[in-house]
């Protein structure tokens, strides 16, 4: 069996890898995709695409009526003690999409681009002889090229069978329980309403209901090392039982179907120490780039998908090097802050409910709270506009920044 040959071969057909693909192919490389699925495929995930991304890659404005979105104004958040609030915004915040529906956009982009996409390839081994990688399917194909995106999510065969990571710890890793359901089994009671409950059962984790058309997306999740801890049952059971809640207060409609439940785990903990090594670039959550406090991902994948092929259209030659440099010019900050927000945050539940009560207690905390969520500001900027307006607290936080950053350094220091 003759063995395919790319110039880049991406692995992972989903955000990440299908804007890679496109990248490259506009860019005049002949790149082929691998994805173990067949299009349109579903995809475990909220599916919550917030309005930056689309500022960030204006192609989408085009692209986007082709599939069924749905623009969210109102947010509804929840503490862990009960408090809660709802925010207004005037214009839409989050897109709700079918991840099924909007990967599928995303494949056919790279293939009007002109990438070529090979569905059905599962990928098993990988090996990099120093003058090609070489990838094996399950059935036995074999593809090579020069250098490889590993886009293939959160336990990427890429990344692990080259040793960029052999194994995710626990606390940067979370656990979520979802399942996307049509309105005749459940529906959201408020079909225009992200409703999210922070740290649910006391644990560090969040639950949701995104409303769709025609569909709910109903999860809660957990970091893993707060779920093998703190909750007790089975992940389908843990679900089952939040929806269950859920309708009895009347949110939902319905029951849970299991036949829709999905698990799945978020790489939660921020990019991997090493992105990128020699031939072999790693995106989306194959990389860890997932906003630790918002648990958002689709941004962040097509970001790091085509600055891995910007990188690589420059040269092979230090392509991991421009890779690397480009996405921490671009989200590296982001990436941290919203580590440390996510520890600071949820370290103490009893700060969730205190947040929430700021939130419904001062519109300007609402409006900052808003725009890091969405990624309209920064952490660096929404703080330093919430120390203009509330400097005790402000300095309270930036105290625990600056610890944190500084037991870090002495972490790495002692390594």
């Amino acid at each position: 069996m003759a063995s395919v040959r790319a110039d880049v071969i991406v692995v992972g057909g989903g955000p990440a890898g299908a804007t890679a693909a496109r990248t490259l192919a506009r860019g005049g490389a002949r790149v082929t995709v691998l994805d173990r699925a067949t299009f349109p495929r579903n995809k475990p995930c909220g599916g919550a695409l917030t309005s930056r991304a689309v500022e960030r890659f204006p192609h989408l404005r085009d692209a986007l009526p082709r599939i069924t979105t749905d623009a969210i104004r109102r947010i509804y958040m929840e503490g862990p003690g009960g408090e809660s609030v709802a925010i207004e915004t005037e214009r839409p915040t989050v897109l709700m999409v079918r991840r099924l529906e909007f990967d599928a956009l995303l494949v056919s982009l790279a293939r009007d681009a002109g990438a070529d996409v090979v569905e059905g390839a599962e990928i098993v081994r990988a090996f990099d002889d120093g003058a090609c990688v070489r990838l094996e399917a399950r059935d036995g194909r074999t593809f090579d090229a020069p250098i490889v995106v590993g886009a293939d999510g959160v336990y990427s065969v890429v990344a692990r069978r080259l040793g960029l990571n052999p194994s995710w710890p626990r606390d940067r890793v979370a656990l979520d329980m979802m399942e996307e359901t049509p309105h005749a089994s459940l529906r959201a009671t408020d079909d225009r309403t992200l409703w999210v409950s922070f740290a649910p059962g006391g644990g560090h984790g969040y639950g949701y209901i995104f409303p769709k058309t025609g569909f709910v997306n109903v999860g809660v999740g957990y970091v893993m090392s707060s779920y093998k801890s703190g909750i007790t049952g089975h992940p389908a059971q843990v679900h089952d039982r939040f929806v269950t809640t859920l309708c009895d207060r009347g949110l939902l409609h319905g029951a849970s179907d299991p036949d829709r439940f999905t698990p799945y785990q978020v790489p939660v903990g921020g990019p991997l120490r090493e992105t990128a090594r020699g031939r072999v670039l790693l995106a989306g959550d194959a990389g860890g780039f997932v906003n630790g406090f918002s648990a958002e991902g689709i941004f962040f994948a097509m970001v790091t998908g085509e600055l891995a092929g910007q990188a690589i259209l420059a040269g092979p030659a230090g392509a991991a090097r421009r890779y690397q440099r480009a996405w921490r010019r671009e989200i590296g900050a982001e990436m941290r802050d919203a580590r440390f927000l996510s520890q600071f945050v949820f370290g103490d539940v009893s700060r969730v409910d205190r947040l929430v009560r700021a939130v419904r207690a001062f519109p300007a905390v609402a409006g900052l709270l808003v725009d890091y969520a969405t990624g309209t500001d920064t952490y660096q900027g929404v703080r330093r506009r919430f120390v203009s307006k509330f400097p005790r607290v402000g300095a309270k936080l930036a105290y625990s920044y600056l610890r944190r950053q500084w037991a870090a350094g002495d972490r790495r220091a002692a390594m």
